[in-house]
């Protein structure tokens, strides 16, 4: 068993990782999807200032659509659902949708936060949060290269 000294420093460099890429994200699209509070409350906590919306808080699917295809024509969205088989699949339907619209849905966040998420086991927007409970001050402020 790993001593928890590196355990930590591990999820350091996640939690690092995970905040450079929605920080890059928060530059680069005009609005984000996630499912619910905590997902967004998660996003928040990395410093995400675009406008967060939650597709299971009393949208539809229709009207979600309607919604970001009407303000967010010809823009960038990110779809940061859950990475199990709900998730997967509402993100399909609601991309493609999207796109349909006019509205530019980015991939590439999807795929590099779930990968970063997937190598720690984990699958829900919302365990972000579980490495910002971590006490992180042994570590440097930003990551050494």
């Amino acid at each position: 068993m790993q001593p928890t000294w590196k355990r930590d420093y591990e999820a350091y460099q996640i939690y690092q990782a995970l905040e450079s890429l929605v920080q890059e994200m928060d530059d680069f699209v005009d609005a984000v999807v996630v499912e619910g509070a905590r997902d967004k409350a998660a996003l928040r906590g990395l410093g995400t200032t675009k406008e967060i919306l939650m597709c299971c808080s009393g949208f539809s699917c229709a009207r979600l659509v309607d919604y970001l295809g009407s303000k967010y024509k010809k823009k960038r969205v990110a779809i940061l659902t859950d990475y199990d088989r709900a998730g997967n699949g509402f993100n399909k339907k609601l991309s493609a949708r999207l796109e349909r619209e006019g509205v530019r849905v980015e991939r590439r966040f999807r795929e590099a936060v779930g990968r970063i998420l997937k190598a720690r086991g984990m699958q829900c927007v919302e365990s972000i949060n579980s490495f910002r409970r971590l006490d992180f001050a042994a570590f440097p402020l930003t990551p050494s290269h």
